[in-house]
């Protein structure tokens, strides 16, 4: 996290999960990805992960859903706020 103006944003994630996708793939410790993240600079990591055979599923938020990473992923799960408000 980095703070600016008193405030904290989150720094580096997307290359956080990109290198956790690719680390997983190329040791085989999944066969498929659940993947909460609509940053479409996670799609070559997709890509490259989808070409070692491994299913990468996008879960994304009803509002806010990515159409690139709908197109580049394996599978789309999509969560609806009644499901969010439902499990409170």
């Amino acid at each position: 996290m980095l703070k600016n103006g008193g405030i904290y944003h989150e720094k580096g994630v997307d290359v956080k999960i990109t290198v956790e996708l690719m680390r997983g793939a190329f040791r085989d410790e999944y066969k498929e990805c659940y993947l909460f993240s609509s940053d479409t600079d996670i799609i070559p990591a997709i890509i490259e992960a989808k070409n070692q055979g491994k299913k990468i599923t996008y879960v994304g938020f009803e509002q806010r859903l990515s159409r690139a990473m709908i197109n580049n992923c394996s599978k789309t799960l999509m969560v609806k706020k009644k499901d969010i408000v439902r499990c409170k």
